[in-house]
């Protein structure tokens, strides 16, 4: 399963640590959109599993960055995420 984390205002935070509920609703909805785009998706080369961190000023501002083994991994990753 792909490594999912968040970070706000340059901090780490979990959905379930944020205390406004919208929030917490929103991360939340965007662990799980990503946990349905990219699944179990491993690298077929190397068997690894893709790091996906959502960063942004604030929860309604986030861009992706993702990593893994390899570039075919994450290309593949970022297509999902589309």
């Amino acid at each position: 399963m792909a490594d999912i984390s968040f970070e706000i205002n340059g901090r780490k935070v979990s959905p379930s640590s944020v205390g406004v509920a919208l929030e917490k609703a929103t991360l939340q909805g965007v662990s799980d959109s990503i946990k349905q785009s990219v699944g179990s998706l491993r690298c077929p080369e190397h068997g690894s599993a893709p790091k996906i961190v959502a960063k942004g000023k604030s929860v309604n501002n986030l861009s992706f960055q993702v990593s893994g083994c390899c570039q075919k991994l994450v290309d593949k990753v970022q297509s999902k995420l589309r």
